[in-house]
């Protein structure tokens, strides 16, 4: 996922879902996204805004349409990148020239060069490093990354225990891609869902907005295993009636989603990106949605320990104990 500004991330785990349930069908400007699939754009980057304005890669004018908690649009274009007239200041990596008898704004990485522009290293959200903001700036106009934002302050980081945020902001891993990012906490809202929940960790918390906001040292939150207060079983109404309940590897009892459409796997956010990940069975999967339908075919749930392919290391040690983990599975779910 690429995101134009914080305040817009999509890609999450909990920013998506706070986006898309808003129930968005009519605008009247169009719609920046990040990512195109043959003629649709997905992943919402800015709804009803003028063009000049979008900070997504692509841009459509049709109406917003919704798929599986994800929204999208047809007639999906790339943003329009053509100079524009130096009627305004031309921002960070820009500087105005005269072009063809007109005054215009043009990429340009020896505008940074200034005494009064800070002078430290950024993380892009490309995971590039760049010298200093305004040469992201630089490097964003001249490839027409119109997308590219500021993750934090600092080198590019494999996981949060470098990463510095600001006060009002937590250092979390993306669940699909394992990037670190400086998450604002007021991005969860505890009143939409005030009642206690638990995680796949097995604690019970006062509300899905601390367990969200309560990273270990790498960036590493726990899922939702379910509603209410951490249960040792499976039972009827344990779960959503489009969820299915089955057991991590610690035999905890956890609501899983195995209802998709095809097109849920095609457009939403969490699918767009192809990073392989390894489960704590040994297994590794292709994305994270390959290990969503593994979960499925397998009934039992599987969380995430790295963003690679799983070492033989690792693979040798789940190994030794996978039969002994399944035949514990299958005895506690006769009982």
């Amino acid at each position: 996922m690429r995101f134009s500004s914080l305040s817009q991330i999509l890609i999450l785990i909990v920013i998506v879902t706070n986006v898309f349930d808003q129930n968005i069908s009519i605008v009247q400007a169009g719609n920046c996204f990040f990512h195109r699939i043959d003629n649709l754009c997905h992943d919402l980057s800015e709804a009803n805004t003028d063009e000049q304005l979008c900070t997504g890669t692509f841009y459509s004018d049709d109406n917003i349409q919704e798929l599986d908690g994800y929204v999208y649009a047809d007639n999906c274009r790339d943003v329009n990148v053509l100079l524009k007239e130096c009627d305004f200041d031309c921002g960070l990596g820009q500087e105005c020239q005269w072009i063809n008898g007109k005054e215009m704004c043009v990429c340009s990485e020896a505008s940074c060069i200034s005494s009064n522009i800070e002078q430290q290293p950024v993380c892009g959200s490309n995971n590039m490093t760049f010298n200093t903001e305004c040469a992201m700036a630089a490097w964003k106009c001249s490839n027409q990354q119109s997308a590219l934002y500021k993750k934090y302050d600092g080198e590019c980081q494999k996981d949060c225990r470098n990463v510095r945020c600001p006060h009002d902001a937590v250092c979390l891993l993306v669940k699909n891609t394992g990037e670190p990012i400086c998450y604002p906490k007021t991005h969860c809202k505890p009143a939409l869902s005030p009642e206690p929940v638990c995680g796949t960790n097995g604690i019970t918390y006062p509300n899905i907005c601390v367990m969200r906001l309560s990273p270990n040292r790498q960036g590493q939150t726990p899922e939702l295993a379910h509603k209410g207060p951490c249960e040792n079983s499976c039972r009827p109404d344990l779960c959503k009636p489009d969820e299915r309940c089955v057991y991590s590897k610690e035999l905890r009892p956890v609501c899983i989603r195995c209802q998709y459409s095809s097109g849920f796997f095609l457009h939403s956010g969490e699918c767009s990106t192809k990073i392989r990940v390894c489960g704590d069975n040994g297994n590794s999967y292709k994305s994270y949605c390959s290990l969503l339908m593994a979960q499925c075919q397998k009934n039992l749930y599987i969380d995430i320990v790295g963003y690679d392919k799983c070492s033989t290391v690792k693979h040798k040690k789940v190994s030794k104990s996978k039969s002994k983990y399944l035949n514990r599975i299958s005895t506690f779910k006769t009982n």
